[in-house]
């Protein structure tokens, strides 16, 4: 097979772009470098499914190649892919798959796509919102299924972290301009935790200000904010305010304060939807 980065080329990426906002060639680039991550990873991966299941997904396009992940898993695992594309990333995931079998001719039979409804599965994989997901629950219930259902995207903080530490939070909270399944879209923080160093962490992502559909929620959430006069930290591109919710909107981060940090780590497990449809594949 090619190497990841050939496959998606500068003209490939600006169709992607033009197709979906919140692309970006940063963004973008971020994705390549996990999926060539991830790929890489795969034949260390145990997944142990009977195999000879059709597996429906219904691809994520929120991120780029998000929805790759899935595919490949149920690919490792002896299973055949029948996937729904995303309208928001129906570029870039064609153009992998395209490679993938050019690569590896054998697997064209074990992968499909539809527009319409699916046919006959034996399994279906799909994300969902907190919102739909009992709603989607009681729809699948006769079906074996998957629900990624997004995180709160929680991250704590000791108040010692280092700036490289920091950096690194940073980063979590705005590529993808937070909308990610790995972003981090709430903060518990130590009680009275002085953020100017997590604002000096923040100020090197001072660029994406600059992306219209991104200010545009800044500056509503910053008026609402004042309308409201909500006390809130504003450093000129995201808000960051205290908030007893766990779901802000784009342009926003929610702080909590919190006194036992074993409480924090026990309530706020990271999810990893990797694990989950390894496990999914495996219990089929």
């Amino acid at each position: 097979m090619k190497d990841v980065k050939e496959i998606f080329t500068d003209d490939l990426i600006r169709k992607a772009i033009y197709n979906n906002v919140w692309f970006t060639e940063e963004n973008i680039a971020e994705a390549i470098k996990n999926l060539e991550s991830f790929i890489r990873r795969l034949s260390q991966m145990d997944i142990h499914s009977a195999g000879n299941h059709t597996i429906a997904v219904v691809m994520n396009g929120t991120t780029p190649l998000e929805s790759l992940y899935d595919l490949l898993l149920v690919l490792v695992s002896g299973n055949r892919f029948v996937g729904k594309l995303s309208p928001d990333d129906n570029t870039l995931v064609p153009a992998f798959v395209e490679a993938l079998i050019s690569a590896e001719p054998e697997i064209a039979s074990e992968i499909s796509f539809v527009n319409g409804p699916f046919g006959k599965y034996d399994a279906i994989i799909l994300s969902g919102n907190r919102q739909n997901c009992a709603v989607l629950e009681n729809y699948l219930a006769e079906k074996p299924h998957l629900i990624h259902v997004e995180d709160y995207g929680a991250q704590y903080i000791k108040g010692d972290e280092t700036e490289g530490e920091l950096d690194e939070i940073a980063k979590k909270c705005f590529i993808n301009f937070g909308r990610g399944n790995g972003s981090i879209r709430n903060l518990f923080v130590p009680q009275d935790y002085d953020f100017q160093l997590l604002l000096s962490a923040f100020a090197k992502w001072e660029h994406i200000k600059h992306h219209a559909r991104y200010f545009n929620n800044y500056e509503y959430w910053k008026s609402a904010c004042i309308i409201g006069k909500t006390p809130c930290i504003d450093n000129g591109f995201v808000i960051l305010r205290k908030s007893d919710d766990y779901n802000p909107h784009v342009a926003e981060i929610f702080y909590h304060e919190y006194e036992s940090l074993s409480e924090i780590m026990t309530n706020f497990q990271k999810k990893d939807m990797t694990g989950e449809t390894m496990e999914f594949l495996r219990n089929l």
